[in-house]
């Protein structure tokens, strides 16, 4: 398998109960779930590119991330994590490996404590959900637009994005990275209501039995590095 093999994926969509959840599909090999984060979603990525060097990568975009707004009957993260395994279970896959970034980790996180026999490999990417008192999440709630720029994003202002010739001049504030970033943090403020902190799913990280690779940036600032360092010390088959 090449990068020729990885470069093709499909738009697809499932019929999950009430809900019609889009997906990229691309690739070959075993299936890998992929779970955004605040942005991620719309198009094929470059990394979904890169996952699916290896595998057949299964990109979702979450319910009510498109508008910003929880869709009926999803009242928490854990739901978010029992309409992902409905999701699989439609697609017919089985064991699958997964990636969960910032709000997917949280999701991925769930999946991975109560369907411990369908994760084979896990990747959590600043994942969002541990209960640390002394290192808290960011409260998205209290994030402005400008305010999350900060946060979300190393550099602002006008930067060079990814494009169909090498890339574009785009001004974040503006682009549609940003506003997807927007959407998302609405969702998820309403969805949690200040509650970022999971402590029953923090208390049995060491339960998680999929080989495990936790990915984070030093200087995340919507969820700190302590965050990372907890799941690498308690995750009992982990990579850090």
């Amino acid at each position: 398998m090449g990068a020729g093999d990885a470069s093709q994926f499909s738009r697809k969509t499932a019929i999950v109960g009430d809900l019609t959840i889009r997906y990229f599909k691309g690739s070959q090999g075993k299936p890998l779930l992929y779970l955004h984060g605040l942005a991620g979603w719309g198009r094929w990525e470059t990394y979904h590119l890169a996952l699916g060097m290896t595998n057949q990568v299964y990109a979702p975009q979450l319910p009510g991330s498109q508008d910003g707004h929880i869709p009926p009957g999803v009242p928490s993260v854990k739901d978010y994590a029992r309409i992902m395994t409905q999701f699989l279970d439609v697609l017919g896959l089985e064991t699958i490996d997964l990636v969960g970034h910032s709000f997917g980790g949280w999701i991925g996180l769930h999946m991975a404590l109560d369907q411990p026999e369908r994760i084979a490999k896990l990747v959590l990417a600043d994942a969002m959900g541990l209960d640390v008192p002394a290192s808290p999440a960011t409260n998205l709630n209290e994030l402005d637009k400008d305010a999350l720029l900060t946060a979300a994003f190393a550099k602002t202002g006008v930067v060079l994005v990814a494009g169909d010739f090498g890339g574009a001049l785009e001004d974040l504030r503006q682009g549609q990275e940003f506003k997807n970033q927007w959407r998302s943090r609405c969702l998820i403020a309403e969805l949690v209501q200040g509650q970022y902190a999971a402590p029953e799913l923090t208390q049995r990280l060491d339960t998680i039995t999929a080989d495990t690779l936790v990915v984070w940036g030093r200087e995340d600032k919507l969820v700190p590095l302590r965050h990372g360092e907890i799941l690498a010390e308690r995750i009992p088959r982990q990579n850090w």
